[in-house]
C-alpha cells in the first residue's frame, strides 16, 4: 500500500493525531472510505508500526511508522535556492506575507525548539507565487540567509501560526521523515515514547 496517496495520507495523518485508535475513528476523522482506513490500518500492523492494544490499536514504533511514509515518498527538490540579504526575520516576514507555507525545519520550529538549520524552507501555493517572488528577489543583492522554496508535490493543508501558515505537526513530521532533516524529529519522538 503506498501510504503517500492522497486519501492513505490523511487517514495516516489522522491515525497519527490520533495514537490510539479503532478504525471506525480514523476513518470518522479521515473523512475517507471506511477501506482506505481498513486497509491502512492492517497494512501498518502487518509492518509492525501499529499494534493491537485491548480494543484499540496504538502506534509501536513512531521511526518505523513515520520511514514506512519515507519508503514511498521522497520529498522533492527545491524549485528555487536562494541566498538573499536580508536576515531570517525578515525573510520570513516577506514570505509569511507572500502566502507561502512554512514546511520542513522551519515549520518544526514552532513546534519543538530543538531545530537547529540555517536555512529558511516554504512551500509555494502554486507555479505564480514561486514566479512573483523570484521576480521580486532576483532584484535584491545576494547575502547569507539561505531559502528553499518547494513545490507541493502532496497536497498541503496547513494551519495558521501566530500571522503566518505552516504545515500541521503531523505532516512536518511525515515531511521531515521524508527528507535530509529526520534528526530535527529526535527529541520529539523520545518523548512521544516515553509516554
Amino acid at each position: 500500500m503506498d501510504v503517500s496517496k492522497p486519501k492513505a495520507l490523511k487517514a495516516l495523518e489522522a491515525l497519527m493525531e490520533l495514537g490510539s485508535f479503532s478504525q471506525y475513528e480514523v476513518w470518522k476523522k479521515a473523512g475517507t472510505s471506511f477501506a482506505t482506513a481498513h486497509k491502512l490500518v492492517h497494512y501498518l500492523e502487518e509492518k509492525g508500526v501499529v499494534a493491537k492494544a485491548s480494543k484499540k490499536y496504538v502506534v509501536s514504533t513512531w521511526p518505523g511508522l513515520l520511514s514506512v511514509f519515507a519508503v514511498h515518498r521522497t520529498f522533492p527538490k527545491p524549485v528555487a535556492s536562494l541566498s538573499l540579504s536580508m536576515n531570517f526575520k525578515d525573510a520570513l516576514r516577506y514570505f509569511d506575507r507572500e502566502g507561502f507555507i512554512r514546511c520542513l525545519t522551519t515549520a518544526w520550529s514552532s513546534y519543538d525548539d530543538y531545530v537547529r538549520d540555517p536555512e529558511l524552507h516554504f512551500y509555494a501555493s502554486d507555479a505564480d507565487a514561486v514566479s512573483r517572488g523570484l521576480a521580486e528577489l532576483s532584484q535584491m543583492p545576494k547575502g547569507t540567509t539561505l531559502v528553499n522554496i518547494y513545490m507541493q508535490d502532496l497536497a498541503v493543508t496547513p494551519v495558521k501560526g501566530s500571522g503566518y501558515l505552516l504545515t500541521g505537526l503531523f505532516r512536518t513530521l511525515l515531511d521531515l521523515y521524508s527528507s535530509k532533516y529526520a534528526y530535527a524529529a529526535e527529541r520529539w519522538i523520545k518523548k512521544k515514547a516515553s509516554k
